[in-house]
């Protein structure tokens, strides 16, 4: 089963150890959670950091957020640092590290904003995505939900149909085109917004079987699920 991240699938590892040019160490489910949770940390000090630099001034009796100046340097840095690390892989030490910088530091920005715009929204949200990251892991993990080579199709087409979606309706919205509906707060924009949490907690189940996949194949690289041999 293949998936859309070109840096992780098989041919990606496979690169990587030949990049590597000596024996490479074994996978591990722990090791790989392990760095995902330093680099989690790093994700929020850096969205801290970004909080901090948002100026908050008053424009006609009204608040108003103004962005950081390095705001859309970051950005790039950020789309370019993600661009090299699916193909360096030999730099993935350094080059997560920094996308996880500017990342965190992008997140941070866009939080204070829409903080200000719905306060109270942001603590929600993070307590809702720690909730359903929860809830999804001890499904998979005691097996209620199964990834099968038929259901990651589905999610990833269900998926790619959303994107799909927000990306017409986006460049139908520049000629003048009204489609508020979709995330107004009505029954159809409620639904819609509810179908959308539900994908995205599904794509969390392709992640996790995909880690114990690549821990499971061994020190081969191979991540097709069968141990390797000797």
């Amino acid at each position: 089963m293949a998936l859309e991240n070109p840096a992780l699938n098989e041919h990606s590892f496979r690169q990587g150890i030949e990049e590597a040019g000596a024996e490479p160490r074994g996978m591990s489910a722990s090791g790989t959670y392990a760095i995902a949770g330093v680099l989690f940390v790093i994700v929020v000090a850096a969205a801290a950091f970004g909080w901090s630099q948002v100026e908050i001034v008053s424009v006609g009796g009204r608040k108003e957020a103004l962005t950081p100046a390095w705001t859309w340097l970051a950005f790039l840095v950020t789309f370019v640092v993600a661009i090299v690390g699916a193909f360096a892989y030999r730099a993935a030490p350094i080059t997560s590290v920094i996308y996880a910088l500017g990342e965190g530091s992008l997140l941070g920005i866009a939080s204070r904003y829409y903080d200000l715009r719905f306060d109270g929204i942001v603590s929600q949200a993070l307590l809702a995505t720690l909730c359903i990251f929860l809830a999804v892991y001890l499904l998979y993990s005691l097996k209620i939900v199964k990834v099968t080579s038929r259901f990651a199709t589905g999610v990833i087409a269900a998926t790619g149909g959303f994107v799909l979606l927000y990306a017409v309706v986006w460049l139908l919205s520049l000629l003048g085109a009204d489609f508020r509906f979709l995330n107004a707060p009505t029954p159809l924009g409620i639904g819609i917004s509810v179908l959308i949490v539900i994908l995205g907690a599904l794509n969390l189940t392709l992640d996790f079987n995909f880690i114990e996949r690549a821990a499971t194949a061994g020190h081969r690289g191979t991540c097709d699920g069968t141990p390797r041999s000797g």
